[in-house]
């Protein structure tokens, strides 16, 4: 007789960027997890696929396999962001692109993983301020994105959360837990949720409800949510009970592993999935060579963030560079290198800053790791030079974000650097070592003005 079929959910909370290793971020351990399914044999399918399996009673199709699943809805699910503390910090829709860069599309054909979003924008907002780290990291427009791309889905965890640090929230019941005991703030927390979500992510049809909190009451999941589908538009409702799906799951939670909280290391996770009899459903074959057309783009390595305080991420390449540390200017830029096929760490490699000065600005305190060319795979280190190199890429970038700027000006020494400027779009001013890129349009007496006012500065 055939094993009974156990399927593991498992989540992750992208938020938890506390260190560099796997204990304390999240973004690490999920790198290292996925590697460790992949090593088991066991098969990533999409959870709306075995919600569906076991509502249909066809959870025996999906022996082996295992979804994927992340909480709350950042955008440390879909963007790669420069933690103040921490570093840069690869995206987890980007860690599971480097994956099947490194593996091939073979490896796991169905890889898929799942946001599970606070849907309201006022809420993740005041969250944002409240329990991240005030940088406006909690956002919506990566929804439509998301799905369009197919690895990640969005799907509700309520509303606002019912969470503890709100000022206030729609529901009547205490806030710090999601125990909701009556229609009217189920339908808040969570019909509505589901009507926003799908204006907001673009795809229409039902969703999926991850449990704010992790635990089910008897009212929403023994009455509110299987008596009112109409209402409310979820098909099935995920809890945080360590448990895997079996026949006898309820629809209304659906059991899901919790990283950091029930396992903690790559060698428990294994133990956890083989203690819960999750076994591979026959061989499987590793493609042990990249599929081409997934190769990145220079675009797909590199790409340019704003940071209000570049010390953490690009203080030790400054001071190699300057002998000094960081000035306390306004406006910083670093480019940051996302090595492709996952070969590498994520790593600031180039920095320039933007001084507000006036109507214009003042470009300067340009740096290039030059180290990072020779870690560069030979044809993306091509179409880097195509670009102009490092230098270019950051400035030019730096120049795009500066908003209702005139220009953006720069004070160049020695030759190099003026090549560099020249190659980014920049041009002569006819002042010694003055250049300037001009951004909007102005006669030539409005730009003798703004040259002259700018010479006056001073080196900058």
């Amino acid at each position: 007789m055939n094993a009974p079929v156990r399927v593991p959910v498992l989540t992750w909370h992208s938020m938890n960027v506390a260190g560099p290793d796997y204990a304390r971020n999240e973004h690490v351990a999920f790198r290292e997890d996925l590697e460790t399914i992949h090593r088991m044999g066991l098969r990533v399918v999409p959870v709306m696929e075995i919600a569906r399996a076991l509502v249909e009673g066809r959870l025996a199709q999906l022996r082996g396999c295992v979804g994927l699943t992340f909480d709350d809805g950042s955008d440390f699910d879909f963007h790669d962001l420069p933690h103040p503390a921490q570093g840069p910090q690869r995206a987890m829709a980007g860690i599971l692109r480097d994956f099947r860069a490194r593996h091939g599309a073979g490896a796991q054909p169905r890889l898929h993983a799942t946001s599970f979003a606070i849907v309201s924008p006022a809420a993740r907002e005041e969250l944002d301020r409240t329990c991240m780290i005030g940088c406006g990291w909690w956002n919506d427009g990566w929804w439509p994105q998301a799905e369009a791309e197919g690895l990640l889905a969005v799907e509700s965890h309520g509303w606002d959360h019912n969470h503890d640090s709100l000022a206030r929230t729609v529901a009547s019941s205490p806030r710090g837990a999601f125990d909701l005991r009556t229609k009217h703030d189920a339908d808040a927390q969570i019909a509505q949720a589901s009507i926003a979500l799908r204006r907001l992510r673009g795809r229409e049809g039902e969703v999926l409800f991850a449990y704010p909190y992790g635990v089910p009451n008897d009212y929403l999941a023994g009455d509110y949510l299987p008596n009112h589908m109409a209402d409310h538009g979820v098909y099935a409702a995920f809890s945080t009970d360590p448990a895997p799906v079996n026949a006898s799951s309820s629809r209304w939670s659906i059991p899901r592993y919790v990283s950091g909280s029930h396992w903690k290391s790559p060698a428990q996770l294994e133990r956890l999935l083989g203690a819960a009899g999750c076994l591979p459903a026959s061989p499987r074959a590793v493609a042990d060579e990249p599929d081409a057309a997934t190769q990145p783009g220079w675009r797909d390595c590199l790409r340019t963030w704003e940071v209000n305080d570049a010390r953490v991420l690009a203080g030790d390449l400054f001071k190699r560079c300057f002998g000094h540390g960081i000035p306390d200017y306004p406006r910083h830029f670093v480019l940051v290198y996302s090595p492709p096929a996952g070969t590498g760490e994520l790593a600031v490699v180039a920095y320039v800053h933007q001084t507000p000065y006036g109507d214009v600005h003042l470009g300067g305190g340009m740096c290039v790791d030059e180290r990072a060319y020779r870690r560069m795979p030979r044809p993306l280190f091509a179409q880097v030079r195509e670009q102009g190199g490092l230098a270019t890429i950051v400035t030019r970038d730096s120049v795009a974000m500066l908003g209702d700027s005139l220009a953006s000006f720069g004070h160049v020494g020695e030759s190099r650097a003026r090549a560099a400027d020249l190659r980014t779009g920049y041009v002569d001013t006819g002042l010694p070592h003055l250049m300037v890129m001009w951004r909007k349009p102005l006669d030539d007496a409005q730009k003798a003005r703004i040259i002259d006012r700018v010479d006056a500065h001073g080196p900058f």
